[in-house]
């Protein structure tokens, strides 16, 4: 906590380099550390990864020429994960609309060389479509769509949306998830991708959180809690089938799973 509260004092750089393994070469890349979300890299909790339930499904539903949507990439821990998985030649779109994440996003995809990969998109996803203002009460990853205070920054829809399907969706946005999805509504109906998303009722409350569980299930949703196991590869996940109903009890978990009745069959060829 006082290396935190020095560094929000000073504008003092905090540098740190990330090192990525592609195939057989490594790359490296600096990083400011002065953006608080990178302790994904160095604390010890996460040493078996950052919400490794989460990058567990990214691993197993995203194929090597799909297509993955990171909205609220941060400085990008999801996408480039994917990105430096061997032999994958797919597209992955990140979406950030915080000035500051979004730099730190956009200038380690370029350093890293993987541009061609990763598309950095400097926009909020909402229900709607023009301008919004955010605001972050302490470091990046509370960064939120406010009211009327802090950043103005542009927002768009998926339904207005004109970029390849997803296999994968994740939104970690912040209490935003609801307007993301009903923002999607058309989308999602026509594409019926996966969703992995966050959903915490002690912090967005009970009726949001259940609202955007019931728009789902009226889109033909199946909803999971999602945990990850203590055993290597792509069945390192286990999937509890929930309801909005039922969702509340399981409140230690922050990230719901979403999988349309039509691919569940697929779900489950990839997922045991």
């Amino acid at each position: 906590m006082a290396f935190y509260l020095l560094r929000a004092m000073t504008f003092v750089e905090a540098k740190g380099t990330l090192k990525i393994h592609m195939g057989n070469e490594i790359r490296y890349a600096a990083f400011d550390a002065r953006n608080r979300q990178f302790n994904a890299i160095y604390f010890d909790k996460y040493s078996a990864g950052y919400e490794p339930e989460v990058t567990a499904l990214v691993e197993a539903l995203v194929p090597d020429n799909g297509v993955f949507y990171d909205i609220g990439s941060n400085w990008g821990f999801f996408s480039i994960y994917l990105a430096s998985r061997p032999n994958f030649s797919g597209q992955i779109h990140a979406f950030e609309p915080w000035p500051p994440s979004f730099r730190d996003l956009n200038g380690l995809v370029g350093e890293l060389g993987l541009e061609s990969t990763i598309k950095c998109h400097n926009i909020a996803l909402s229900n709607e479509e023009g301008a919004a203002f955010m605001s972050s009460p302490s470091h990046s990853g509370l960064a939120h769509l406010s009211n009327d205070d802090g950043i103005k920054v542009k927002i768009t829809s998926l339904d207005h949306i004109d970029l390849a399907p997803p296999s994968l969706i994740k939104i970690d946005a912040e209490g935003a998830e609801d307007k993301i999805l009903l923002g999607g509504n058309e989308y999602l109906s026509t594409h019926t991708p996966m969703l992995v998303f966050e959903n915490r009722a002690n912090l967005f409350g009970d009726t949001k959180c259940s609202a955007v569980l019931s728009m789902l299930k009226d889109l033909d949703y199946k909803l999971f809690i999602v945990k990850p196991k203590r055993t290597r590869g792509s069945q390192n996940i286990e999937l509890t089938p929930i309801t909005a109903e039922t969702r509340n009890n399981y409140s230690d978990c922050d990230n719901l799973f979403a999988c349309h009745q039509s691919s569940v069959g697929q779900l489950n060829k990839k997922i045991s």
